[in-house]
């Protein structure tokens, strides 16, 4: 029994109402016993506060015990309420239960009594509160915006809300007493068999996608909620997940039909480029002239495109495999990788974050060349901590507020040489964790790149 248990007892018996308060009391500590030794001011108590069960004796002048409930369930129509009359007989119980009395009881000889009508009040007032609060359940779901059901330990429904009914083209009334079967679609029965069942014999509960089946026959993929309860009921939720489903389908073909033209124009460009970067040495050896250096940096510049291309193509896939890596680590890795020449680095952390161990090495990288690009051959560059994640900022002349927008764009540099897809890379590998990057201002005026929702931790 959850919380307290206020009852009010009608006697017209003072001493008797008093008695039977004390052992009631004294029999379920639970119990809290008012007392009043008429209907009317029975009727008067229940005006002034909250009463979780009324206990009546029948035979009361001014107003009966039937009359006393009746005046009740005009009001409270589901109050537990027990006759507990010592001037019983088969016609005062007949009307009684006629008039919706909760439960009958004659007074008799001894202390036993109080302890069952004491057991008869607990049993009342607990049928009374999961009765309210089914009725609240039942409520919350037949207005629920999502398709929820109940079904009974047979697998049929039992309740069934507007939202759910419309999902399969059926009336509430119509799928009451109808198998689960009615909702499922031929392969949707064998995930019921191989996934659903298994779940809820070993978890009791499931969660995924199933093939649905309406009324007109036309199916549909839905996202699939099932729990079961204390009760050996089952509570099911459902939702047309079809348009998301056919699009993740569809942005999984277009990247990948992305990457291999990617591979292939990459292919079909380097070919020719080395063949350039060949030819350019031969003419080295044969003459010396000033536009053979313009050749290079240029088959260098085409190089270096080809490679954020095929970065830009691969890194925006979400990451799915993610493990601890040091980052202090993999800074120290990433910084000789990258032609920083007089620039150094201070690696302010000694976290560890959940990623991709190969594309935050793409991230850091990019970021590196991009404050070497812009800072200058001595430009000082410092990782440190967030609250969420981590930054690198370095004290080059920074990013105006005008162009912090555009500098995550493809294509978009303001330096010599440079590509404009470093920092493209940088939101793609970024977006891919479910990350968050941002630029700001460094406290010594350059540039910081600010990447949050990170899950870190700290060395073991």
């Amino acid at each position: 029994m959850d919380g307290p248990i206020r009852v009010l007892h009608v006697d017209d018996e003072p001493d008797f109402a008093d008695l039977t308060a004390t052992f009631l009391e004294r029999n379920a500590q639970e119990l809290t016993v008012e007392t009043a030794t008429s209907a009317s001011e029975g009727l008067d108590r229940l005006a002034d506060g909250a009463v979780d069960c009324v206990v009546s004796d029948y035979d009361m002048p001014g107003m009966d015990g039937l009359e006393f409930l009746a005046d009740v369930r005009e009001t409270s129509p589901d109050l537990p309420f027990i006759l507990f009359t010592g001037k019983g007989s088969e016609e005062v119980a007949s009307d009684a239960i006629s008039a919706g009395v909760t439960d009958y009881l004659q007074k008799g000889g001894g202390t036993e009594q109080y302890e069952l009508l004491a057991t008869r009040i607990e049993n009342a007032v607990e049928r009374a509160r999961m009765q309210t609060e089914r009725q609240r359940q039942l409520h919350a779901i037949e207005t629920a915006r999502e398709g929820i059901s109940i079904l009974d330990a047979d697998l049929r429904f039992i309740t069934v809300n507007d939202a759910y009914a419309s999902l399969f083209g059926y009336e509430p009334a119509e799928m009451v007493s109808e198998s689960w079967e009615l909702v499922y679609a031929d392969e949707g029965l064998e995930d019921v068999d191989e996934e659903v069942a298994p779940a809820l014999r070993e978890e009791g509960y499931y969660h995924g996608e199933t093939a649905f089946e309406r009324a007109d026959g036309s199916t549909f993929v839905g996202d699939h909620v099932v729990s079961k309860t204390e009760g050996g009921e089952y509570v099911c939720l459902a939702r047309d997940v079809t348009e998301r489903t056919e699009r993740e389908r569809e942005l999984q073909r277009q990247n990948e039909r992305l990457e291999s033209f990617a591979s292939v124009v990459s292919h079909d460009l380097r070919n020719p480029l080395n063949v350039a970067e060949l030819r350019l040495e031969l003419a080295r050896e044969e003459c010396d002239s000033e536009h053979l250096a313009d050749v290079a940096d240029a088959l260098g510049r085409s190089q270096a495109l080809i490679d954020d291309l095929l970065a830009l193509a691969r890194e925006g896939e979400p990451v799915s495999d993610v493990e601890p890596v040091d980052i202090a680590d993999l800074v120290g890795d990433c910084w000789h990788n990258v032609e920083t020449t007089a620039a150094t680095v201070d690696v302010g952390t000694d976290r560890v974050m959940r990623a991709d161990p190969n594309r935050l090495k793409q991230l850091l990288e990019n970021l590196f060349a991009n404050a070497v690009d812009h800072g200058g051959a001595d430009v000082t560059v410092t990782v440190g901590d967030l609250a969420d994640g981590f930054y690198v900022a370095d004290d080059g002349p920074g990013v105006p507020p005008s162009e912090r927008e555009q500098v995550f764009e493809s294509g978009y540099s303001t330096a010599d040489g440079d590509t404009g897809f470093g920092l493209a890379i940088v939101a793609e590998i970024a977006e891919a964790h479910g990350w968050s990057v941002a630029v700001t201002d460094s406290e010594d005026g350059g540039a910081r790149f600010e990447i949050t929702g990170v899950e870190t931790g700290n060395r073991e």
